[in-house]
């Protein structure tokens, strides 16, 4: 094969490296025998978690296709955004199953006139992908 060859080898198998594998954690792993609590009960009392660490679990049902530095967790019609900690990692831009990602649950404010005065959403630390 040529160098050519070889490079479009090279090329394919990096893209096929950016889907989603099930059972894979993205960032870092949970602290052993962490127990997700589901995001409809983080959002149905959002203030009883602020600014505490918190593993939450629901389905995958958006990711940013640009840099996968953040998803949305929805269970039970409440929905959570998951914010990567400084982009410190990705997620497959194509994931859309079940995961829990654990991080510092944080109020943030909107500066939008045409916006909600704050939104909630999870620093994220890692996110398991089932």
């Amino acid at each position: 094969m040529n160098k050519l060859t070889h490079f479009m080898i090279a090329i394919v198998l990096t893209g096929l490296a950016v889907t989603a594998v099930a059972g894979t954690w993205y960032g870092q792993e949970a602290e052993p025998g962490s127990e997700p609590v589901p995001v409809s009960e983080v959002m149905n009392d959002p203030d009883a978690w602020l600014d505490r660490s918190v593993m939450v679990s629901g389905r995958i049902t958006d990711v940013c296709t640009h840099r996968g530095c953040w998803a949305v967790l929805e269970d039970d019609g409440q929905m959570l955004r998951i914010q990567t900690l400084d982009h410190a990692f990705a997620m497959p831009s194509d994931a859309r199953s079940m995961a829990r990602a654990h991080g510092v649950f944080e109020r943030v404010e909107n500066d939008g006139d045409d916006e909600p005065a704050f939104r909630y959403r999870l620093d994220a630390r890692g996110i398991y992908i089932e």
